[in-house]
């Protein structure tokens, strides 16, 4: 890793660069990492996280909001933040979950390979794998180092609408041999944050799918 203005880059020498102070340390032997946007935070992102911790056998599942995810132009570092304080009063008190600000210091936009590649140079004693849902598992082939991704890290998958997981992995297995990817059973709860912003700037109810502690974050915000 080489620093730039207090961003971390990952070079081909294998250099390893010290992890930032900010960063937590972690006694966990296995940590699922789970990346979004989460803006807002909402009850299918708890459930789908909290339903992971319970099935997969690992320590701690990682919440690791993105600072400018490559898909989404109109979310910035302006937001991270505020984006963060959500994921902290969404999890607040619930054993196994954390939020961890990984991609704070890591390029923009945020790639999910660069963000595996820092928690492995930075947390050499932990194994981690992925958690995603089958709509992005889908669309797994078009993500940027998608190849060097699933040599590194294994995938557990939640079902999405639309998306059943066999189907989704066999068209990713044909792109990317080496995916390896396992389903987690939850129910489906197509919640939608692009919906839920659109509510909440009009007013309208969200129907507790946003908990009350992440209301009032949203409320005073960034």
């Amino acid at each position: 890793m080489s620093e730039v203005a207090g961003v971390c880059y990952t070079v081909d020498s294998g250099t390893t660069f010290q992890r930032p102070g900010d960063l937590p340390d972690t006694s966990a032997e296995r940590v699922l990492l789970f990346g979004g946007t989460f803006d807002p935070p909402h009850i299918g992102h708890l459930a789908m996280a909290q339903l992971a911790w319970e099935q997969t056998g690992v320590d701690e599942v990682w919440f690791l909001p993105a600072p400018s995810p490559p898909h989404k132009a109109q979310i910035g570092d302006d937001t991270f933040s505020w984006r963060l304080r959500m994921v902290e009063a969404l999890i607040d008190g619930r054993a196994g979950l954390r939020a961890v600000p990984i991609e704070m210091y890591l390029p923009r936009p945020s790639f999910s390979v660069d963000t595996v590649r820092a928690c492995q140079t930075w947390y050499t004693e932990t194994k981690f794998s992925f958690l995603l849902g089958t709509d992005s598992l889908a669309q797994l082939p078009t993500w940027h180092g998608a190849q060097e991704l699933v040599k590194r890290i294994a995938f557990y998958v939640a079902g999405r609408s639309g998306y059943p997981f066999a189907a989704a992995l066999a068209t990713v297995q044909s792109a990317l041999s080496d995916v390896r990817a396992t389903p987690i059973e939850m129910p489906l709860l197509d919640v939608s944050s692009t919906w839920l912003r659109e509510r909440l700037a009009n007013g309208l109810d969200v129907f507790g799918l946003v908990p009350p502690r992440v209301l009032d974050v949203w409320n005073a915000g960034p």
